[in-house]
């Protein structure tokens, strides 16, 4: 039986390569007529072959056919010119992937002897090796007409088909293979966004119809570990197929925008970003054992106690319980840190500071050793709690706040102390924290631009507190303060309190760190770059940021009269917190020492005279031994 399927594929192909030779080229209307007349006789032979083999009746296997033959020569007879070349590419482009998917239905019909399903339809050798072919073919024909970010998105595109799921022997290798592929495409698509920036017009909704692709792909990966089915992952194929030759055929979607101009365009392309990245961190948590497969055995796998979604409460909890589960995990961490590294390497390499450009390199090695290697896979990570230092934002990080820990917590507000007071809260904020890694990428950094333009943002700048960020900050650090002394009050059975099986201080630091901060990225568009900063919501970040304000950390200059003549103020522009009145302090005092300012460093890079440098426990070491 195999002779059958073979000549069927083959004839197939031969076919529809000629169709798209002929759409692609656009020789001449009939041509084109002649060409959609053959996709869809190939389809309804397929369906009607299908059906045939389905019934055992060789009625309905006619009927389709003589019906087409008959109303399908009405295009060839009577349509004499086509204005819109795009309708003409979607109908071909949505019949050519149906004919294949028929194709495939018919082939498993005639290995199976039973009713073919979607999946069955596309998860076949057969299906998948005429849709690469095909696709190539497309490709190379359309090659030359393309403009390269739509060519590069393409290939990309292509990587990602061939690994469906039931074609290979194990689940390792396809999920594995589009995770890398799909976060180098991922890389891609930030550094073509980047390199545009300065553009009028960037192809940015054709951007966000390849994230829509991926979107959709992951989340059918991720129910098909939830359910054991890859219907929404095929159909994404499907998607992802269609959109492939249309894009080919009739370009890049003709609709312009700027994601610096429009903040609209930036969160969309953030939001969307985030949804595919958090089912691909879900999906690699699940075939690495994170979490178990299964919707029982997701749900056992999260970190805090399901609830039966009974009421509002239940829903919203067991919601964050899902956002924080994977958020926190171990493998998005490690799939952020190679796209955001990535970015911040590729930032790293546009800085002429030296300083700032060593700042940037501890900061990926940081986010690499101490935010996943060191937690996660060192022999260490299992005497993380008991260690000072290790405690990385702090009370609740690690765990409720007991006798045993007590140590290892103190010791690391010393130590963090100890570094902000003789370095700046940079030693947090700008090299140890995840956020200084994920917000200094080149896209990401580019969106500073909304902390001047956007309506909230425009209210963090400059180095002023508002009354209200102290507030926020005041609350946050003494709730912070209070559950500590709470928890430990707790371990020691003075009280009995946990919030529904959970430690006060390990929920307030999950929901704090695993759920709100990614909200505060994701509003870059609306907030600006650093919110976590200039809003005083990280009571971790607002302790070092406190013991740097009496520290020996500041910025100054080598001449003020320099500040005076610049016209550009380019250091106000560069800074990524929005601090845009430190020339007034360069001027009047000659440096400037504020508590926002965490020492990122983009100023000093950024100044076109070269006239402000970092002052801290070094420059005042130098400053003591002359006198």
């Amino acid at each position: 039986m195999l002779i059958i399927p073979l000549l069927i594929t083959i004839s197939m192909l031969i076919v529809m390569l000629y169709v798209i030779y002929e759409i692609e080229k656009w020789k001449s209307v009939r041509r084109v007529l002649v060409a959609l007349y053959l996709t869809g006789m190939m389809t309804v032979m397929n369906l009607g072959g299908y059906i045939y083999l389905l019934l055992k009746d060789p009625f309905y296997f006619l009927i389709l056919n003589a019906a087409y033959m008959i109303f399908g020569l009405y295009p060839l007879l009577y349509i004499k010119d086509i204005r819109n070349k795009r309708i003409v590419y979607i109908i071909f482009s949505i019949t050519m992937v149906i004919s294949e998917i028929m194709m495939g239905s018919l082939i498993y019909i005639l290995e199976t002897l039973r009713a073919a399903t979607i999946n069955a339809s596309v998860e076949n050798l057969y299906f998948v090796s005429v849709m690469l072919i095909e696709m190539s073919f497309t490709l190379i024909l359309s090659f030359k007409n393309m403009n390269r970010v739509l060519r590069n998105y393409l290939i990309g595109l292509l990587l990602l088909m061939p690994w469906f799921p039931q074609i290979f022997p194990s689940l390792i290798v396809p999920i594995w293979a589009s995770a890398i592929i799909m976060i180098g495409a991922t890389i891609l698509i930030y550094d073509t966004l980047y390199n545009q920036r300065l553009k009028a017009h960037q192809d940015t909704y054709t951007t966000l119809e390849l994230i829509s692709i991926f979107t959709l792909m992951m989340i059918g990966e991720f129910y098909f570990f939830l359910t054991n089915s890859l219907l929404l992952f095929d159909i994404s194929m499907i998607i992802g197929m269609v959109w492939f030759i249309y894009r080919a055929l009739a370009g890049p979607n003709p609709r312009k925008g700027n994601y610096l101009r429009n903040s609209f365009v930036a969160f969309s392309i953030i939001f969307m970003t985030f949804i595919m990245e958090f089912f691909m961190g879900a999906v690699l948590d699940f075939i690495e054992g994170i979490f178990s497969p299964g919707l029982s055995g997701f749900v056992s796998s999260l970190s805090l106690n399901w609830l039966p979604l009974t009421n509002p409460f239940n829903i919203i909890w067991d919601f964050i319980d899902i956002l924080g589960s994977v958020l926190g995990s171990t493998w998005f961490l490690v799939m952020m840190g190679i796209e955001m590294g990535f970015l911040a390497f590729k930032k790293m390499l546009e800085i002429r500071i030296k300083e700032v450009k060593v700042r940037m390199l501890l900061m990926i090695l940081a986010y690499a050793i101490y935010s996943v290697y060191i937690p996660s896979f060192s022999p260490i990570s299992k005497q993380l709690p008991f260690i000072p230092y290790m405690w990385s934002m702090g009370i609740g990080t690690l765990g409720p706040v007991s006798n045993s820990v007590i140590l290892g917590i103190i010791g690391t507000y010393v130590i963090y102390a100890i570094l902000s007071f003789l370095f700046g809260s940079r030693n947090l904020c700008a090299v140890t924290c995840t956020a200084p890694m994920m917000y200094q990428g080149t896209f990401y950094d580019s969106l500073k631009v909304y902390n001047r333009t956007s309506k909230i943002g425009r209210k963090t700048v400059t180095s002023k507190t508002p009354n209200w960020m102290r507030i926020i900050a005041l609350s946050v650090s003494l709730l912070a303060l209070i559950s500590a002394i709470l928890s430990y009050l707790n371990s020691q059975n003075i009280i009995r309190l946990t919030i529904l099986g959970t430690d006060i201080t390990v929920l307030i630091y999950f929901i704090w760190f695993d759920v709100l901060w990614y909200l505060l990225f994701i509003s870059i568009p609306f907030l600006g770059t650093f919110a976590c900063v200039t809003t005083g919501y990280c009571y971790w970040g607002v302790f070092n940021q406190a013991i740097s304000r009496i520290g020996l950390f500041r910025l100054k200059v080598k001449d003020p009269k320099l500040c005076i003549n610049c016209k550009t103020v380019d250091c106000a522009y560069a800074c990524p917190v929005g601090i845009t009145d430190m020339r007034g302090w360069f001027i009047n005092k000659g440096e400037f020492k504020s508590f926002k300012c965490v020492g990122i460093g983009e100023c000093v890079n950024a100044c076109p005279y070269n006239n402000i440098y970092f002052y801290d426990v070094r420059n005042w070491i130098k400053d003591k031994l002359k006198h």
